[in-house]
């Protein structure tokens, strides 16, 4: 399959050095893509209403409509297509996520940084194959029992006087134990303490405010005006958004 994806941004310049590092970064993966420029997010839009495209870089300020609002115009129509800004400017960091971004990688531009932005895009399209990690469990030691659970299906971790209770997505485990010794055993690039008495998988977060962490199940979590800025850093970092 040869992945079509576009370029918008209003600096000819710009266009063709994302231009070039695309090329640059398919050619080493063998990978064929047809590429699509546009000076202007009216023109991009015109161009998703009738055609497919796989990936658009996006530039975030631009004359006419700027890059939220022509996101915004696109996911309308389209809720699949892969967007990843390339921008100059940190402070719409936190505006991308109503528009289901991708990646935000910030000018100038890092080879390294772009690269593994496009490759994980190609990836979940399915054009570029990762070797299979092994699962990651956490085991714990309950009434003389082993007790292993898939970090995968850990949404939180709260604690309540000398125990700790694992909130799972089939079951709720209680064990003997204090968060500094949870810490020991856990990936500390899965887990983050969000309060004093609360620990989040980040790959079940889906949304931060100000108070509390809103869960993919559901669940509601408070989360400590002391924590929150290095929560909100820690889960950008993690997922879409590279700065």
């Amino acid at each position: 399959m040869k992945l079509n994806i576009a370029i918008c941004d209003d600096e000819i310049l710009q266009v063709n050095l994302v231009e070039k590092l695309i090329m640059e970064a398919v050619e080493t993966e063998n990978i064929k893509v047809n590429i699509l420029k546009f000076l202007c997010g009216e023109d991009l839009i015109a161009y998703c209403n009738s055609n497919k495209l796989h990936i658009i870089f996006l530039d975030m300020e631009m004359k006419g409509l700027d890059g939220i609002e022509s996101a915004r115009k696109i996911r309308e129509k389209n809720d699949n297509v892969i967007i990843i800004f390339v921008t100059g400017y940190k402070e719409y960091v936190f505006d991308v996520f109503e528009v289901n971004t991708f990646r935000y990688i910030l000018k100038p531009v890092k080879i390294e940084q772009f690269q593994k932005a496009l490759y994980d895009a190609i990836k979940i399209i399915g054009e570029l194959k990762e070797p299979q990690k092994e699962e990651e469990f956490l085991v714990i030691n309950k009434n003389k029992e082993k007790i292993i659970i898939a970090y995968n299906s850990i949404n939180y971790f709260e604690k309540y006087k000398n125990k700790v209770m694992v909130m799972a997505d089939n079951q709720n485990i209680e064990f003997y134990g204090t968060f500094n010794e949870l810490n020991m055993l856990l990936n500390g690039d899965r887990f983050i303490r969000v309060h004093q008495g609360y620990i989040a998988n980040i790959d079940k977060i889906e949304l931060i405010t100000s108070k509390e962490v809103l869960l993919k199940n559901g669940n509601r979590i408070p989360v400590s005006r002391r924590n929150a800025k290095e929560v909100k850093e820690t889960f950008l970092s993690r997922k879409r958004v590279k700065l």
